[in-house]
């Protein structure tokens, strides 16, 4: 029998105080049979307010082909609570996706987004003027489908809705997806974790109190130690004994005093591994033995039907049965099951020529409801078990269907697979528009991997006939040619694919290449107003997010950088509410924390950049956040961290040829590395290895002035030496003639610093240097052009011009943290003789800035207010503060402020 209620004061406590600040989300965790199920139940039958509580669990692994399936249950449950007509007019009366779910809730959507799916689910649930409590159970077997929505919720909810999900520890292999989903809800500051440990002594003493009515202590310690505290395991020792065997001869000792009806039902239970209604239950074996199974608590019934009470003990009873009678069983629950789950069913039962059927059905399904996991997971198993003649197609168009719906699953290598299989199969005289359309996505998929793809496209055109298949691969191979940063193809692609569009989502996809080519192009106005038409008309959810980013690249180029920040930060948050967080929002994430980088909020790009891995984003991506990172760390004089994602950064590069920024920005940190350890031969060696390389336009002129800076520090170490003269002046003469025509405020800020390092560059240039990089607001070249400044006035005597500026650039690279940057400064300085920079009392490590910032602060003003005054950025002084309240340990401005005058900074 089913033990009473002990223990777990804390986490009931963890629970209810989480519900109480609704809206939320709680992670319960721990290892089957510890209780987690209980505490729900326990916790949600005594939360104040009576809320609504609606509850759904998910299938054990291997159950990918039925998608949304704890949610089905959720609705189910809504609509028993609440009444059918309470639930229809709670949902869009003109057809809702929902109404797809369970039959009788008014019109179907026809053709609805899987956005549109999720954004119902969250406005039902938040518009019930009731409190209401959404239980998903075993989270760790969540299908992508579940899985998407479960986060969409937990990211989004308002209202009085609380989230609950239960989660088995150990059952999850590192890199699964559903734990990686899980670790990053559980680092979510709305998101409470309780993590359940086993019993102790004296609960597990009072449990079998409970049990047996009486209990001997020393018995008591004995079981104890052999269940480990887990309660499960304690109920079964209590009845097997304690000399019974391993846990599942201890769970199997439970049944074997059951009557033979008992168990006919228990064994169709555990081969069903979901929840059966009583007529469904009736047809597979008969309800004779039901009552004995609930009054055993073996079995738990509620108003949808029976299931056994923990999945430990189905399993139990699963393996214990032979081949022959799970084959039977299997064949009996497909007969009463939905097509995905009867497809799970016939194909264990060994029934290809109905497991087959079903799948196909239940893959059309998934598709319709845009579950591209479920759909591969069940088009896979079709192949597996393919059967000529049971389906009405052929194997090339399963094979299709399964390449289109990997794509649409970001699974680029299954997509790969099964995109070659079908060209196999194919001829190109007799099909090219299947082939083409085939080849481009073959393409893609190779792109999304390492960057390649382009042969599988341009062949894919030569054979493509009709005009809308001509269009989207066009715009494809738009896309590849915006990534190799080939702008004339790119631009061509995109003006041919808008006059074959023949419908919005073509033509989206078709503006969103031709803005990108304006943006990198000098093309402002007309970019921006073609990324919102593309962004508008977009039918696909990867085009719309891509919009942000590429629009983000063309606004920063316009010299408005934190413009660009709120556009990129703005596509990853509507990444991370559609469930694309680790895809596309992993690559705003690069886009954003670059970003930040520029503007010298390193702390934040740092911190962005570790989130954004630690979802362990797909290959390409991460490699654009460690590039992003590795630039930050060397300018902090991290040299441990930036050796080891320089190494990380080769080794992908060596298996991805295509990914032209990861290897742009690589080579950039190469020849910066080469002249911060006093190699200016070898960054030398590295700058004319990559002149020739087709780069982007940020990363080409950051290229000509460092490799300006280079020829200067090869010139500084051997100022007598004429060969090496000759080659100083050849090498200028090439970066002269590669240096790009205007087209851009950063461009503008280049230039000057360039024209400043390959001239004898004047006070008054360098100055004009200093002021473009200001007014960008990009504080790491403000500093450097300052020291350069500063080294031009010291070369005419002009030690007061001298000092200001490096005072300033003293300054910003203090509070930038950019300590080789600090030292050259302090090493100037104190080779010229200059006054150093007068230090404050500050025993706290504040910046001279952070003090600035501080002493207008205690004046009352705002932030925007002290922005004004000092000529920095909102954002700017935020980071400030911050530090400001880190630095002295205080929680607030008022007790910054009195802290900093009770120690005499101010």
């Amino acid at each position: 029998m089913q033990g009473p209620w002990v223990g777990r004061a804390d986490e009931v406590a963890a629970v209810r105080a989480a519900y109480s600040r609704a809206p939320g989300v709680v992670l319960i965790s721990g290892e089957a049979g510890i209780g987690k199920s209980r505490l729900v139940s326990t916790v949600t039958a005594s939360l104040p307010g009576a809320p609504l509580v609606l509850s759904g669990g998910c299938l054990e692994l291997g159950a990918e082909g039925a998608p949304y399936l704890p949610f089905v249950s959720v609705l189910r449950d809504l609509v028993r609570q609440l009444g059918r007509d309470r639930v229809i007019s709670l949902l869009p009366p003109d057809g809702s996706a929902l109404a797809d779910w369970v039959p009788g809730l008014g019109p179907v959507l026809a053709g609805y987004s899987r956005t549109r799916l999720l954004v119902e689910m969250l406005d039902l649930v938040t518009n019930l003027p009731e409190p209401v409590v959404l239980v998903v159970e075993d989270l760790h077997w969540a299908d992508a489908a579940s899985r998407e929505l479960f986060a969409y919720l937990a990211r989004n909810l308002t209202g009085a809705v609380f989230l609950i999900g239960t989660v088995r520890t150990g059952e999850l292999a590192a890199e699964h997806p559903n734990r990686l989903l899980l670790a990053e809800l559980g680092r979510r500051a709305e998101v409470t974790r309780v993590e359940l440990g086993p019993l102790s002594s004296d609960e597990v003493f009072s449990l079998l109190a409970g049990i047996e009515g009486a209990a001997d202590r020393a018995r008591g310690q004995r079981i104890h130690q052999r269940s480990g505290g887990n309660p499960l395991f304690v109920e079964a020792l209590s009845t097997a004994g304690e000399d019974s065997g391993d846990l599942q001869s201890l769970l199997l000792a439970r049944i074997t005093s059951l009557s033979a009806d008992a168990r006919s039902v228990l064994s169709a239970l555990a081969v069903a591994g979901a929840e059966l209604d009583e007529s469904s239950l009736d047809t597979v074996c008969g309800l004779s033995g039901v009552a004995e199974l609930v009054s055993r608590d073996l079995v738990t019934a509620s108003s949808t039907g029976y299931t056994i009470r923990h999945s430990l003990i189905g399993e139990a009873v699963y393996s214990s049965l032979l081949p022959a009678q799970r084959r039977d069983l299997h064949a009996r629950c497909a007969a009463v099951s939905e097509d995905g789950a009867a497809a799970r069913h016939w194909t264990t039962a060994g029934e290809f020529s109905r497991a087959l059927p079903a799948a196909w059905r239940a893959a059309a399904d998934a598709a319709r409801r845009n579950a591209y996991d479920s759909q591969v997971h069940l088009l896979e198993l079709i192949l597996a078990h393919w059967q000529p003649g049971v389906l009405p197609v052929d194997r090339v168009e399963v094979l299709e269907q399964a390449a289109a719906a990997a794509f649409a699953a970001g699974r680029s290598v299954t997509g790969i697979e099964h995109s070659t299989a079908a060209l196999g199969e194919l001829s190109a005289e007799v099909h090219p528009d299947r082939v083409a359309r085939l080849l481009g996505q073959r393409g893609l998929q190779s792109n999304r991997v390492n960057g390649g793809g382009l042969p599988d496209l341009a062949h894919a055109l030569e054979l493509a006939r009709s005009a809308e298949v001509r269009s989207w691969l066009l715009s494809a191979l738009g896309f590849i040619h915006v990534a190799a940063y080939r702008l004339p193809d790119a631009g061509r692609c995109a003006a041919e694919a808008v006059e074959l569009a023949c419908s919005d989502g073509l033509r989206a996809r078709a503006l969103l290449v031709s803005a990108a080519v304006r943006g990198m192009t000098g093309e402002f106005a007309k970019a921006r107003a073609e990324f919102a038409l593309a962004r508008r008309l977009a039918d696909d959810e990867q085009i719309h997010l891509l919009t942000f980013q590429w629009e983000a690249d063309a606004v920063d180029r316009m010299g408005q950088t934190e413009e660009a920040l709120r556009l990129a930060r703005e596509g990853r948050l509507a990444a991370e509410r559609l469930g694309m967080g680790r895809s596309r929002g992993s690559m705003l994430a690069a886009a954003a924390a670059y970003l930040l980088r520029e503007l010298g909020r390193w702390d934040e790009a740092l911190r962005l950049v570790d989130d954004a891995l630690a979802d362990q984003p797909p290959p390409l991506y991460g490699a654009y956040l460690r590039a992003v990172a590795a630039e930050i760390v060397r300018r902090q004089g991290d040299a441990t961290r930036f050796d080891v994602l320089m190494r990380q950064l080769t080794e992908y590069l060596q298996h991805s040829p295509g990914a032209v920024d990861v290897r742009a920005e690589t080579v950039l940190h190469r020849i910066d590395w080469a002249l911060d350890q006093g190699t200016p031969e070898v960054a030398d060696q590295i700058l004319g290895s990559c002149l020739d390389e087709n780069w982007p336009e940020s990363e080409r002129l950051r290229s000509l002035v460092l490799g300006a800076r280079v020829q200067q520090a090869r010139r500084a170490a051997a100022p007598r030496n004429r060969r090496l003269a000759a080659s100083i002046s050849d090498r200028l003469s090439a970066l002269t003639a590669l240096f790009p025509g205007p087209a851009s405020p950063l461009h503008s800020a280049y230039r000057l610093t360039f024209d400043a390092l390959t001239t004898t560059g004047t006070l008054s240039t360098w100055d004009s240097a200093v002021a473009a990089w200001r007014a960008l607001n990009r504080p790491y070249e403000t500093a450097q052009c300052l020291v350069d400044a500063a080294t031009t006035a010291l070369s005419t005597n002009n030690r007061p011009g001298a000092t200001t500026r490096l005072h300033q650039a003293h300054t910003l690279a203090s509070e930038l943290g950019a300590t080789p940057l600090l030292a050259h400064i302090d090493d100037l300085i104190a080779r010229s003789g200059l006054t150093p920079e007068v230090k404050e009392r500050n025993d706290f490590g504040l910046t001279a800035r952070e003090l600035d910032v501080l002493r207008v602060l205690a004046r009352g003003h705002s932030n925007p207010n002290i922005a004004t005054e000092l000529f920095i950025s909102p954002n700017t002084v935020a980071t400030h503060v911050a530090r400001i309240l880190t630095k002295l340990g205080a929680a607030t401005r008022t007790e910054a402020v009195t802290k900093a005058r009770d120690t005499g900074l101010l």
